[in-house]
């Protein structure tokens, strides 16, 4: 019951973060970090680099696969 409860907090916190590294976007989205290098260079995908470190937003995330709905 304990681990339960633990990781039910940790799947909250991870639902409620605002920013993602590239390995989070990786885990949660299933997109891989070679393959988000390749979308940074060609301007597919949403995301802001701060010095050397390159962060997404959660909400631009969701808008762009919102966007790329097919119908």
């Amino acid at each position: 019951m304990d681990s339960q409860l633990k990781d039910l907090i940790q799947a909250v916190k991870t639902a409620t973060k605002e920013w993602l590294t590239p390995s989070e976007l990786q885990e949660e989205f299933g997109i891989s970090t070679s393959t988000q290098a390749k979308m940074r260079v060609s301007r597919a995908i949403p995301y802001h680099k701060i010095s050397k470190y390159v962060r997404y937003k959660r909400a631009d995330i969701n808008a762009w696969f919102d966007s790329a709905k097919v119908v």
